[in-house]
């Protein structure tokens, strides 16, 4: 009757740890972003060796606007210390600015002596010039200078936290990038890397190795502003199934312990 029991007693427990495994086998890796479905014929982008346009400036963006006459003068000699009557201080901060602009929902910015004004969809050059054009009416020799101050991408470099980047350099680097990051963690996987980029409105997916020398062409690709970089990280599934069934495997011994001291 006591072995009958104690079989009773095993067998409930160990469907009992069964059935957990089985439950939380969903739940392994469930963290794991951009899976490619199995059985599907999903390809690559190509890598592109270069952008293939200048950066649009798009609603959301906020974007330096330097402003001087006579081609920028009074900013040179503002930062050459040069002593001229008619360039003092006073002058220098009325006649060039520097300041940060949002860029509305509808596309358009408002900025000093210029107004509201359409800015989505320009480039950097372009938006430059129109400005130009404009401020020419009033002033003599108009410098414009833009500068998109919040272009960033999206790292996930295995686990651990996500980082924004802030491009300061328009021609960062993959490498660079990864490097600002702090490069790629233990569970990363370096040979498989997604770079995920808008491309007219499209979204493109390219797969980079940098887990070989051979990497190193891929590694110096320019990154472009919104791009997302998601690094695979290597499956645990051993310390994963540990760790789900850990707690029913402390109550099982517990029980078993508690058990056996009182069928003694």
């Amino acid at each position: 009757m006591k072995r009958n029991t104690t079989s009773i007693f095993l067998v409930s427990a160990l469907s009992l740890i069964l059935l957990s495994i089985s439950s939380s086998c969903g739940n392994l890796n469930s963290n794991v972003m951009f899976k490619i479905p199995k059985k599907s014929d999903f390809k690559y982008d190509v890598i592109p060796e270069k952008p293939a346009t200048d950066y649009r400036i798009s609603s959301g963006d906020r974007f330096s606007f330097l402003f001087s006459t006579n081609n920028g003068e009074k900013i040179i000699f503002g930062q050459s210390g040069i002593d001229n009557a008619s360039n003092n201080s006073q002058q220098l901060q009325s006649n060039s600015t520097s300041r940060d602009y949002l860029v509305r929902q509808d596309g358009t910015a408002e900025l000093p002596l210029v107004g509201i004004i359409p800015v989505a969809g320009l480039s950097i050059v372009e938006l430059e010039d129109e400005l130009t054009k404009k401020l020419s009416k009033n002033y003599i020799d108009p410098f414009v200078q833009i500068r998109v101050t919040n272009q960033r991408v999206l790292v996930f470099p295995g686990k651990g936290t996500a980082q924004v980047v802030y491009l300061v350099n328009t021609n960062t680097s993959l490498l660079e990038v990864l490097a600002l990051s702090g490069g790629i963690r233990e569970e990363a996987r370096a040979n498989s890397i997604k770079l995920i980029r808008k491309v007219n409105g499209k979204r493109e997916i390219y797969s980079v190795d940098l887990s070989t020398i051979s990497g190193l062409k891929s590694a110096e690709m320019l990154v472009e502003s919104n791009d997302y970089i998601y690094i695979d990280t290597k499956p645990r599934i051993a310390s994963a199934v540990l760790r789900e069934v850990g707690p029913w495997l402390s109550v099982f011994t517990s029980s078993f312990a508690i058990y056996a001291l009182i069928i003694k």
